[in-house]
């Protein structure tokens, strides 16, 4: 029993002495879309002036949708990004009026162009050839034919 009491102490000590850096690593590990979009990013052979460019036009579309967003749907965005929620489950979840979903479809394709303006013709040529590669992805859990 008194060994125990010896080493419970220890253990705490250690437990308390390594969350940090487990804090710390689980902060600066990149979350997949960063990790792929900087993979995308370093296949195109971009400028550092078109990935400013390209992080500014993310940035604008981002406010924008969550501008067409009640007060609790981004609350419930935030909360769901928070707990690590995968992005196409988060906004099914915020049940989304069609009117809304006409709104972001407008805002997310005048985005894609604009980025589209901001790729050179080979660029561009290269981001169709990487989306023709991709694997389609199921409709509703389900592959397709």
């Amino acid at each position: 029993m008194k060994k125990l009491s010896l080493l419970l102490p220890g253990a705490i000590a250690l437990l308390l002495s390594a969350a940090p850096v487990l804090v710390a690593h689980a902060q600066s590990t990149p979350t997949a879309p960063t990790s792929q979009r900087m993979q995308k990013q370093n296949r195109l052979n971009l400028t550092d002036a078109q990935k400013a460019s390209l992080k500014t036009i993310r940035d604008s579309t981002r406010q924008q949708v969550e501008g067409v967003l009640t007060s609790e749907q981004r609350a419930k965005l935030q909360a769901d990004r928070g707990q690590g929620m995968k992005r196409g489950q988060n906004w099914k979840s915020l049940n989304l009026t069609d009117d809304q979903k006409a709104r972001i479809k407008v805002i997310r394709q005048a985005s894609r162009a604009q980025m589209d303006g901001v790729l050179t013709p080979e660029q561009r040529s290269q981001m169709q050839q990487y989306k023709s590669q991709r694997q389609p992805k199921p409709l509703n859990g389900r592959q397709t034919l």
